[in-house]
């Protein structure tokens, strides 16, 4: 009988992590676990559903689920040799601890921001986290001076872009374009979060910025486990210059020109198809407040910028706009990023460089060794 293992993923982004990992894991093991539609259709049995919870205030609204999940979790851990547990670090860790008190063995895929904020978590993971499949390029270094065994695997995300894109060349944007009805010159992808809360904040920005390019084409990606309101999609749809894609984030920024994005796993697929970016960030107020308290040493928030800055890379940065949204200042950068050549091309190339720590590493097969050798 193969051995059975459970795999949590918290929210939208670790879902999808979890579905590559578990097709390079359904022939040698039985998987359970929390997750969404991705997992399912990867092959793993689902005895709990994600949530969308970010920040100190959103995470009240789903306590009910999220407890639920936590018992179910619990309880399955019983019945598996072993535990990998995916991003969404207060739920995950707790359950790690109760897993070591099994005497189950626990991988940890995709670290916490120990780096930006409660760095002394890092001696819970050493007592209850077998091992660390990083996906950042300079957390590795982090682990090994704790003693902690670590391995930085790449980023499932170069994946997900290869799997979801032609093979890339210089043609592919006409291509896509072409595909898609697009025929305006100047295009921009508009990416306003992958939970309820954030798309609430950030979707009135990204509509004023419609309404100030009239010529310009726009692409909206929606992200996996999420519908726009009624309302929203009544004013989109109006403006006859834009396309919704379902889940197709990569696609929508290979036929871009610039993107606006909500910090967070976006700003890297931007970063991979090197697309010049602004990078938007705007939480709850109380969760900013907190926020502000508890992140020391962190001097941005789009991830290009963070792995430049812990690298020790000098030069340019991608812009960022947090908590205080001036969306005339936002279109000022968007007309840099598209019309000041010299500009564009120096971003362009900050981007080349920052996407070489994640070419040619499937992290997904690596942390499927890993599992094979911890299990």
């Amino acid at each position: 009988m193969s051995k059975r293992l459970l795999i949590v993923a918290g929210e939208s982004s670790g879902e999808l992590y979890g579905s590559l990992l578990a097709s390079y894991l359904r022939e040698d093991f039985e998987l359970i676990g929390i997750g969404g539609k991705y997992m399912a259709q990867a092959g793993v049995k689902l005895i709990g559903e994600i949530t969308h919870a970010f920040g100190a205030f959103e995470v009240l609204g789903q306590i009910k689920k999220i407890r639920k999940n936590m018992e179910v979790a619990t309880k399955a851990l019983k019945e598996v040799q072993g535990v990998i547990l995916i991003d969404f670090p207060d739920f995950n860790l707790s359950l790690a601890k109760k897993a070591k008190e099994m005497g189950k063995r626990v991988l940890y895929y995709v670290s916490p921001q120990i780096w930006a904020w409660r760095y002394g978590r890092i001696n819970t993971i050493k007592k209850v986290v077998d091992f660390m499949a990083v996906v950042l390029p300079f957390e590795e270094e982090i682990y090994k001076k704790a003693g902690i065994p670590v391995k930085f695997v790449g980023h499932p995300m170069y994946e997900a872009m290869m799997k979801e894109l032609p093979e890339e060349s210089n043609q592919l944007k006409n291509f896509l374009r072409n595909k898609y009805g697009i025929n305006q010159n100047t295009v921009i992808t508009l990416m306003p979060g992958s939970r309820p809360s954030e798309i609430k904040r950030k979707m009135p920005l990204m509509l004023k910025l419609i309404k100030i390019f009239p010529s310009y084409h726009f692409i909206i990606p929606k992200a996996p486990n999420i519908e726009f309101s009624e309302n929203f999609l009544k004013i989109i749809t109006s403006f006859g210059n834009v396309t919704i894609l379902k889940e197709k984030s990569f696609t929508a920024l290979a036929m871009s020109d610039v993107a606006v994005i909500t910090s967070g796993t976006s700003t890297l697929q931007a970063t991979l198809l090197k697309i010049p970016m602004v990078v938007v960030y705007r939480v709850n107020p109380l969760s900013y407040v907190i926020g502000k308290v508890l992140i020391k040493g962190v001097k941005h928030i789009g991830l290009p910028n963070v792995i430049a800055d812990f690298m020790n890379l000098d030069g340019i940065r991608v812009p960022e706009f947090i908590q205080r949204l001036n969306v005339e200042k936002i279109a000022e950068q968007v007309n840099l990023l598209l019309n000041e050549y010299k500009y564009r091309e120096r971003v362009i190339n900050f981007l080349t460089n920052i996407r070489e720590y994640f070419v040619n590493k499937t992290a997904s097969q690596e942390v499927a060794k890993i599992c094979r050798q911890l299990f």
